[in-house]
């Protein structure tokens, strides 16, 4: 597991900067036509950049404001901190399907998989196509040894970014594992 935190707290703090949108952003249909048809994984990487923007954007000043918050406090390793302030935002802003996630991040760093399994099922019910929450429930999982699962929520982040590089390694060692004929 130590080996994944860094991969986590990569996601957590990749946008950081000023949030103000949300799921419902009306660049992301083309955002997410743009990554089902990108060329490469460098082309991904940075499209998903984008649509994660748009993800920690919020319409509410005082949940940006707390999304930040529990962000920097993620990065310091001040979970408990970042877990309160992720507890009053979705009790505030229940729509908000990035502070489920990053929620569901700080259960899984601490953890509390059955916690950041269900935070991940209301992120996924606000944003199906979050392609960060189904990766969690691939590396959730995988910790659980419920491999065929694991492969299947990596094969969902597949449908969604054909060119995600962790995604497609994850499958490929998961069909290894068991022996799947590719």
């Amino acid at each position: 597991m130590r080996r994944l935190r860094p991969l986590l707290l990569v996601a957590a703090l990749a946008c950081s900067a000023n949030l103000f949108a949300d799921q419902k952003h009306d660049a992301l249909p083309d955002l997410f036509g743009q990554l089902k048809l990108a060329n490469s994984p460098q082309q991904a990487v940075m499209i998903e950049a984008e649509i994660w923007k748009k993800w920690y954007e919020r319409d509410s000043a005082i949940g940006g404001a707390s999304m930040t918050e529990a962000i920097d406090a993620m990065g310091a390793g001040r979970y408990t901190i970042a877990l309160n302030l992720l507890n009053n935002l979705v009790s505030n802003q229940p729509d908000f399907a990035e502070a489920w996630n990053r929620r569901a991040t700080i259960h899984y760093l601490l953890g509390n998989y059955e916690d950041s399994l269900a935070d991940i099922e209301q992120t996924l019910t606000l944003e199906p196509r979050h392609f960060g929450a189904l990766s969690g429930v691939g590396l959730i999982m995988q910790q659980l040894g419920e491999n065929e699962k694991a492969l299947h929520a990596f094969e969902k982040v597949l449908e969604i970014s054909p060119q995600n590089i962790g995604a497609a390694k994850s499958v490929k060692d998961l069909e290894t594992k068991l022996g799947v004929s590719i």
